[in-house]
């Protein structure tokens, strides 16, 4: 070891151990009170530490509070939702019912009739091979469900009807966008009569339309016409997007639904047509 290294080391070893002496003599030597002078000097190292666990503490508690907070909100937000969606669905059965002019007693008895027609559900499953054939809510037979009650969007659209299997409390919902569902609808300008059925891709077209009949354009509202006797009258169902007459003896029209397959996240079965059906 060269002398420069080995007098640098001393002296580092020389120095650690005057520092070491003079806090023993300090721990030793009281300041006028019975703090000694190390004391002091390890309050002042730890009294920030100790503020900064408390201050985190403190935060921590404020934002389990605002979290608990936030859950109640939350849970106040999906009520209001549920009650929201309860009462579009109202409106949209009293306003059928005024279209077809019923009398004021009629319509006062419809309307205590609502809260038993109309079943709220949420979606929670769909079809994995194919998502526009089919869903799964959480009601069933022990809600009053049974196969082939229609199923409407929170904002009143037509979106299909029970199917088999129906539980105790899960149900199959076929979709009108599925090829295996048939709805008999009509167009709201000129009362075009057809089957609308689904392409399986999330549209739907408008079967047995002869490609001589000067009904149906293109931009017309089509509802349902409620001759299959499952889907009462006035359903809105979508909108003509495209009229063909170039396949054979029919006209292939092509419907857009006014449903979203991203947006079901409550649904509405109604579970007594006979409501707007009379």
């Amino acid at each position: 070891m060269s002398p420069t290294r080995l007098f640098k080391n001393k002296f580092l070893t020389a120095g650690l151990l005057v520092f070491f002496h003079l806090l023993l003599i300090s721990y030793q030597v009281p300041l006028g009170s019975k703090t000694t002078l190390l004391e002091k000097i390890l309050f002042s190292l730890v009294a920030p530490v100790e503020k900064a666990v408390v201050s985190s503490g403190r935060a921590l508690a404020g934002a389990w509070s605002n979290l608990k907070d936030m859950s109640r909100v939350k849970e106040i937000n999906q009520e209001l939702e549920k009650e929201i969606f309860f009462l579009r669905q109202e409106n949209k059965l009293l306003q059928e019912k005024l279209r077809l002019s019923l009398k004021q007693a009629e319509l006062e008895a419809s309307l205590k009739l609502v809260a038993e027609t109309v079943v709220p559900a949420r979606v929670i499953g769909l079809d994995t091979s194919n998502f526009f054939r089919s869903l799964v809510i959480n009601r069933g037979s022990a809600d009053g469900l049974a196969k082939n009650l229609p199923v409407c969007d929170r904002a009143g659209n037509l979106i299909g009807r029970t199917a088999e299997p129906v539980g105790a409390h899960e149900t199959r919902v076929l979709l009108i966008t599925s090829e295996d569902s048939g709805v008999a609808v009509v167009t709201v300008g000129d009362r075009m009569p057809g089957i609308l059925s689904g392409d399986g891709q999330g549209r739907c077209l408008v079967k047995y339309v002869m490609s001589s009949s000067p009904a149906g354009l293109e931009g017309d509202e089509v509802i349902t016409s409620g001759f299959d006797r499952v889907f009462p009258p006035g359903l809105k169902v979508g909108r003509i997007i495209q009229i063909s007459t170039r396949e054979g003896i029919f006209k292939k029209i092509i419907v857009k639904p006014y449903f979203d397959i991203r947006d079901l996240e409550m649904v509405a079965v109604l579970k007594n047509t006979d409501l707007i059906l009379r």
